[in-house]
């Protein structure tokens, strides 16, 4: 009932409105979205299956260990502009955490 309230939507919609925009300003700064982004980058991948309305703005924040700078995360829009000319796929392997998929 409580969550049914149109006053309650409207302050969601406002504060996610605010977050985001709050979390792109930190992008823009590469030193301190990495450390917000050990603290938050599950928050924002659980973001991307939650929020539908919001996937594709979501999804520019995220970042992802790579072969290239095996140390250093990248976006997703700084790999593809990367990627070599006739490189049509990009694989990925998904595990819990970097060592586990070294072995």
């Amino acid at each position: 009932m409580l969550q049914q309230s149109k006053i309650l939507k409207f302050i969601r919609k406002n504060l996610v409105k605010i977050c985001l925009e709050l979390m792109q300003e930190i992008y823009e700064d590469k030193d301190n979205y990495k450390i917000f982004y050990e603290q938050f980058g599950k928050n924002l991948k659980l973001g991307i299956h939650e929020d539908s309305t919001n996937r594709k703005k979501l999804a520019e924040l995220l970042l992802y260990y790579n072969s290239h700078s095996r140390n250093e995360i990248t976006s997703l829009k700084n790999y593809i502009s990367r990627m070599k000319k006739n490189q049509k796929n990009i694989y990925y392997i998904t595990k819990k955490n970097k060592k586990t998929i070294k072995n």
